[in-house]
């Protein structure tokens, strides 16, 4: 454990100090209908170790989409004029009550960067916030998301079965029994799916609420995991344990779907089953 002087490792600061200077390249976000936009928060903090950890949650099992899946907290843009750290915030108070105004006499929280925007499997088009919360007063050591989060007041904390946090360093590993990977044809286009296998604990800010059958292992995969991936290689400026897809999200996709009028404003659900490789021909796949 770190001394409550310190705070932060080496490794930790080494690790903001790259996400400050991280510049995204050109998003097509702005450019899609509202209906499409969505931006989801990864919220990093000191833990007690001296490492950043990162907020999740699991949907809960009566949700329409993604339900029993690991998540950030986040959701869709309601106005024009919202930028994505707006929508990432209001919608990380709505499901886990981070609030809004944070106590500035006593908490620092900075808004770092964003990052390349996804295409998410229902067409939503999803760019991640990255925020970093730490005491003011440095000797105050590691934060305690369960001081910070205001869980009893939020309007939409049923929609979220549990809050937890992990290392986020841990995304870079590939040891066996906490993580697994596959290469997949997504709608034509290769896909590395990557399973992190978390274990819930008895210490998760929201252990396991409201659910039938409490989950002892939380399994972060699919669009989140690869948000997870690309932070934490961009952060620590290493390369990961894992095969992956070094690419800036799915920009130029999104790009290209625009261009031939198929993100439009009406959301379609037979969406899902649309192929790219019937869209696009075989070399600007390969590009995608």
């Amino acid at each position: 454990m770190i001394s409550r002087l310190q705070m932060l490792s080496r490794k930790s600061i080494d690790c903001l100090q790259s996400l400050r200077h991280y510049v995204p390249p050109p998003t097509a976000w702005h450019n899609v209908p509202l209906s499409r936009r969505s931006a989801v928060l990864i919220l990093l903090h000191p833990n007690a170790n001296g490492d950043l950890s990162v907020v999740l949650t699991m949907r809960a099992a009566k949700m329409s989409s993604f339900s029993n899946q690991a998540a950030f907290p986040g959701g869709k843009a309601d106005l024009e004029t919202e930028s994505e750290f707006q929508v990432a915030r209001r919608e990380a108070f709505e499901e886990i009550g981070f609030p809004l105004n944070l106590d500035t006499s006593k908490y620092r929280y900075e808004e770092i960067t964003t990052f390349p925007a996804h295409l998410a499997r229902n067409w939503l088009v999803v760019r991640p916030v990255l925020a970093y919360i730490s005491h003011r007063n440095e000797t105050d050591g590691p934060i305690d998301l369960n001081e910070v989060l205001r869980l009893n007041s939020c309007s939409r904390s049923d929609e979220v079965s549990a809050v937890f946090t992990v290392p986020l360093d841990k995304f870079l590993k590939a040891d066996k029994g906490w993580y697994n990977g596959s290469w997949m044809d997504w709608s034509g286009l290769r896909w590395r799916q990557h399973i992190f296998s978390v274990p819930s604990t008895k210490q998760d800010i929201v252990p396991n609420r409201g659910e039938s059958k409490p989950q002892s292992v939380y399994r972060v995969w699919g669009l989140t995991a690869r948000m997870l991936l690309d932070a934490a290689r961009i952060g620590y400026k290493q390369e990961p344990e894992m095969e992956f897809i070094c690419k800036d999200g799915d920009e130029l996709l999104i790009s290209k779907l625009m261009e031939i009028g198929r993100l439009g404003p009406i959301r379609d659900k037979a969406e899902i089953s649309i192929r790219f490789s019937d869209l696009f021909d075989r070399d600007l796949l390969a590009k995608l």
